[in-house]
């Protein structure tokens, strides 16, 4: 699912208020209401083995409600009803899982107690998405029916709002308790309010490991800052006969700054060292991000090797302003 925030969930509901871009009936619910039913493939002893298969019941305008893109085939049509040829829609991971290398378009799944359900023809494939969790144990294999051919008459429904969707939440719960009959009470939520309770300890973990990481840079400027000044002043003497020598003030800063980036070098070959050997315990911390990602381990570098340069900068100005006679003098 993509911008989750501009979505309305909207329980128990049948009609929408007019004007809004998307809406479409759901069974199950993100991160709480999905269910699993039995399948059954054909040329697949144990289909469970393979892992848990959840599946929603929705209508036709699903995909586009929720921004969920079609990868093949066609989504639900009106023509998807009751008596009619059943259709379902498989996430992407699920038909690799059950034909791998194969089309999965047309094939049969039979739902619920096989013998005696028809089969549901695969009429398309979706993007994968997360109704669990973020985390690598939650991910597993998700497939749609249409709704009017599965259960018609529950659930709730899914709305996309124009602009932001608390404005039109209110107005959308008045509207839809028009509708409901008796002393039943209808209950509008943000989508977004769901993912944020799910991702709450992910933007945690990577606001303290950003923070750590801060803090851990600044260290090392510092670290490496007071090794060079130490260093170019225990080396006063050797650094004022360069300059009596004619040793220009570029090649005199270039010296420093060389043996700063030379231990930064060094360091971060370690540390990168250590980083992918350790990538398999780090990847459950990670969301939908490699451990083991060129860009991530490029950037890391050159923003170590820029806080090198820039920490042995200030070192490298000083000793290219040594006096001489005044050093040469000393001790």
């Amino acid at each position: 699912m993509r911008d989750a925030r501009d979505f309305i969930v909207a329980s128990s509901a049948a009609t929408i208020v007019p004007g809004v871009q998307h809406a479409s009936l759901v069974v199950a619910e993100p991160f709480g209401g999905m269910t699993s039913w039995p399948i059954w493939v054909e040329g697949i002893d144990s289909v469970e083995r393979l892992g848990r298969f959840e599946l929603n019941a929705v209508s036709p305008d699903y995909f586009a409600t929720m921004g969920t893109r079609l990868l093949r085939g066609r989504g639900f049509e009106s023509g998807d009803v009751q008596g009619g040829r059943r259709v379902m829609v498989v996430g992407a991971s699920m038909a690799a899982a059950l034909w791998p290398g194969a089309d999965p378009l047309g094939k049969c799944v039979r739902v619920g107690m096989v013998d005696t359900v028809p089969c549901s023809y695969v009429v398309g494939v979706a993007e994968d998405i997360h109704a669990r969790g973020f985390g690598p144990q939650d991910r597993n294999f998700y497939y749609y029916l249409a709704a009017a051919q599965f259960r018609p008459h529950q659930g709730g429904l899914f709305v996309r709002a124009p602009g932001d969707a608390r404005l039109s939440m209110e107005p959308l719960r008045r509207r839809l308790q028009q509708e409901m009959p008796g002393a039943s009470y209808v209950t509008v939520s943000r989508l977004g309010d769901l993912v944020d309770n799910e991702s709450r300890s992910w933007v945690m973990g990577a606001t303290l490991f950003t923070a750590f990481g801060a803090l851990a840079l600044i260290l090392a400027a510092v670290g490496l800052y007071s090794v060079i000044a130490y260093n170019v002043a225990q080396r006063r003497q050797e650094l004022a006969v360069r300059v009596a020598l004619g040793a220009a003030a570029s090649d005199m800063i270039r010296l420093v700054v060389g043996e700063g980036l030379r231990l930064a070098v060094a360091g971060v070959a370690v540390g990168a060292g250590i980083a992918l050997i350790a990538a398999p315990r780090v990847a459950p911390l990670l969301f939908n991000q490699s451990p083991r990602d060129p860009l991530v381990f490029g950037t890391v570098t050159g923003a170590l090797l820029a806080v090198a340069i820039g920490a042995s900068l200030l070192p490298a100005v000083r000793s290219a302003r040594v006096d001489p006679n005044s050093a040469l003098r000393a001790e």
